[in-house]
């Protein structure tokens, strides 16, 4: 234990060490309610993560792309859509690599900071373990050049591994719609009501739940009885209902 901890302070594990305070700090914040998941980089602590997430994405292109000097543009931490934006930089070749990378890992599909923290723990895991084990087993092969290697190296291994971790999460995070009246056109119904009318009726609709309770319209002098099925064919805003068809009807056109 002693020994992780000295080398947890060391380079190159200290880099990490510190940004994995500040995604605890932030974790910490999130779970006693101070930041919510989703909020601009308002605070000071979101800036930090801003910052830092856009050196360590930036030192990455610069290796990557041969040290051109690509640009990234680093999105509001968790704000939007939560995602990074890459631009292109004055020769797009850094830039564009990395983009490439990111969007084969799927690491764009949940919000930046839960990628940063993925990143900065699964890198400082590597980090401590390679070093433990090149102080074990080759104590003669530390240097400054080969603490840097374990820095960046450390820094892409996290990618795939955090790739992996984050898949499953994309779900969680996946931006959730509330259905309008259009989504309801084309779906079938079942009349819940004695009649349906030009005036009068209503229907359910089976939406994987409990159901939904639509008040519905037949027009052209059509008449449904309570258990036939309808087809949902438009939405009329000035009444507030949808207009159905009687489903024996359908079936018959398409015969």
């Amino acid at each position: 234990m002693a020994e992780v901890f000295v080398l947890a302070l060391s380079f190159p594990s200290v880099v990490f060490t510190v940004l994995l305070g500040v995604v605890l700090i932030y974790w910490t914040f999130v779970m006693v309610g101070v930041i919510h998941i989703g909020e601009g980089a308002e605070g000071a602590l979101d800036g930090h993560i801003d910052g830092a997430t856009k050196g360590l994405l930036e030192g990455a292109v610069d290796q990557l792309g041969g040290g051109h000097g690509g640009h990234i543009d680093v999105g509001d931490v968790g704000g939007g859509d939560g995602d990074v934006d890459f631009g292109d930089g004055d020769d797009g070749d850094g830039g564009g690599a990395l983009a490439a990378i990111m969007s084969a890992l799927h690491l764009r599909s949940v919000p930046a900071t839960v990628v940063f923290s993925l990143v900065i723990t699964f890198s400082w895991l590597v980090s401590v373990v390679t070093m433990q084990l090149i102080t074990r087993m080759a104590p003669a092969l530390s240097g400054v050049a080969l603490s840097a290697g374990v820095l960046l190296g450390s820094l892409l291994l996290s990618l795939p591994l955090t790739s992996f971790a984050a898949r499953p999460l994309a779900k969680v995070f996946a931006p959730k719609h509330a259905p309008v009246k259009s989504d309801f056109i084309g779906r079938t119904c079942v009349i819940r009501t004695g009649s349906v009318t030009d005036r009068l009726g209503e229907a359910t609709l089976h939406d994987g739940g409990a159901g939904l309770v639509l008040r519905v319209r037949v027009d052209g002098g059509k008449q449904l009885g309570r258990g036939e099925q309808a087809l949902i064919v438009d939405y009329d805003a000035e009444r507030e209902t949808y207009l159905v068809e009687p489903m024996r009807d359908v079936l018959v056109e398409r015969k």
